[in-house]
């Protein structure tokens, strides 16, 4: 169950990747996305929420009612004149009482560094930093206590990875591991694109303006396959993969190549398995300014042996996405501004020196 679990979210990773990055159906179901990069600036909201989730004994102790009404949000907006983007999360736990997280992050495309906000961390529901202490001892609120005069600070990603795992910050190797993060995102994100377009256009159907791509669990296998590969022949993430394993390049390769073949012998089962029902539907409605105006992306998993069902919705409510050219809080310079803050602090601890 576990092993169809992680196959299914490569393969939901899979084809949320290429649609970030990308007349017959199949055309204007391409262009459209394409259009969607030619604004100068965007925003994107998407949710993510259960339907049905249902014979998971790994979930068991969770409430059933609780999932159903639990979702996870995200909204993007993206500076592509500047290679900016800065994204909000936020988790909506269901039941008594309800629970909602959220966190942001900054992106510099240029570098590749990731900012998140301390302040995000000042802000967790009581729920959560109770559960955060209990799993430190305390140290989470006593940290956050002794560190007041950085809650306006931003930290970088990788160098806080480094922190965390006492390795020494090395300015040289986090830029190197920055640049390797944004070439292997463009490198995987054109790979699965050129999976995508190379389908045959039978895939596609029009219907009331809706153009819907439909991708059946042969299909999904393969995008995520191609995914995989991509991987274990891309240097930048060879060497990523070995810097924060602590592993030679040669190490690195191996240990990969293992987890390659697990998780293809994990998709080769999830097709010859005639108890497993999966499927993927892509419904937008394209938008000539825009792109997108509105876009859907559907998963339904079924074991009949197991009975166990899943089936997850990705959708953007009545405004999925929009050219804005003022991208937040009606101001065009925010993110600019925020971002270009978090670019210019060097080496943000979570820590006093």
């Amino acid at each position: 169950m576990k092993k169809a679990i992680a196959a299914l979210a490569v393969i939901i990773l899979s084809v949320t990747i290429i649609l970030a990055a990308c007349s017959s159906p199949k055309s204007e179901f391409m262009s459209s996305f394409r259009g969607i990069a030619k604004n100068k600036q965007y925003t994107a909201v998407f949710t993510l929420k259960p339907i049905t989730i249902a014979g998971f004994d790994t979930l068991a102790f969770l409430n059933p009612d609780a999932l159903a009404k639990s979702s996870l949000t995200m909204k993007t907006s993206r500076d592509l004149t500047r290679d900016l983007t800065y994204n909000t999360y936020g988790l909506h736990v269901g039941g008594t009482p309800a629970m909602d997280i959220t966190a942001h992050s900054f992106e510099n495309g240029n570098t590749g560094k990731i900012y998140v906000p301390v302040a995000d961390l000042y802000q967790t529901p009581n729920t959560v930093t109770n559960i955060l202490d209990l799993a430190t001892d305390s140290v989470f609120s006593r940290v956050l206590a002794d560190n007041k005069d950085l809650k306006n600070r931003h930290l970088d990603v990788l160098q806080a990875l480094q922190n965390i795992t006492n390795r020494v910050i090395d300015e040289k190797t986090v830029d190197e591991q920055s640049s390797q993060l944004r070439a292997i995102e463009q490198k995987t994100a054109f790979t699965l694109y050129k999976k995508i377009n190379n389908l045959d256009k039978s895939h596609y159907k029009t219907q009331d303006r809706n153009i819907t791509l439909t991708l059946d669990k042969k299909e999904m296998a393969e995008l995520s396959n191609a995914w995989l590969e991509e991987f274990q022949t891309n240097k930048d993430f060879i060497a990523l993969y070995a810097e924060v394993s602590g592993l030679t390049e040669t190490e690195a390769k191996k240990t990969w190549l293992t987890t390659d073949k697990k998780a293809q012998e994990t998709l080769k089962e999830l097709i010859t398995n005639a108890d497993i029902k999966l499927g993927m539907t892509i419904t937008m409605h394209p938008d000539a300014e825009k792109g997108v105006r509105k876009l859907t992306m559907s998963v339904n998993y079924e074991d009949t042996s197991k009975k166990q069902k899943l089936k997850l919705r990705l959708h953007n409510g009545t405004t999925t996405l929009r050219t804005d050219p003022h991208t937040a809080r009606s101001n065009p310079n925010h993110h600019k501004k925020r971002a270009r803050q978090a670019h210019h602090r060097h080496h943000p601890r979570t820590t006093k020196d």
